[in-house]
């Protein structure tokens, strides 16, 4: 469940970087406009999906073993935590980079730890 719901914010955060340039290109937004562009929208999207990435890569390498999961979730999260702080121009390539590493390592992550599961159904 975690590895779903971290994938979904990275999702949001994704939306968030592809939709604001094309919403800004429209002008006449205002309020929306500048609420998509401000400082806390990106610091209100990174705490849910670093907690939960720190909540599921760990235990899910720690059962299954993989190491995929975690190093593209890992480097995917400091690419997240490294735009907040990089230039406007480099902002939307790291953001988009990493919610991507983030969603591919949560959807691996939650592959690997189901076949695990299934692997010890049939055991028993």
């Amino acid at each position: 469940m975690k590895d779903e719901a971290a994938a979904l914010c990275s999702g949001l955060c994704l939306i968030h970087c592809l939709a604001t340039p094309v919403l800004l290109s429209l002008g006449g937004l205002g309020l929306i406009g500048s609420a998509f562009t401000s400082e806390w929208v990106h610091v209100v999207l990174i705490l849910p999906i670093a907690l939960l990435a720190l909540a599921s890569l760990p235990s899910g390498w720690k059962r299954h073993r993989r190491r995929l999961p975690f190093v593209a979730g890992s480097l995917g999260l400091a690419l997240l935590v490294t735009a907040l702080f990089a230039p406007h121009e480099a902002e939307a390539a790291l953001s988009i980079g990493g919610g991507l590493l983030l969603i591919g390592a949560h959807l691996s992550n939650r592959f690997h730890c189901n076949r695990l599961l299934k692997a010890e159904n049939a055991a028993c």
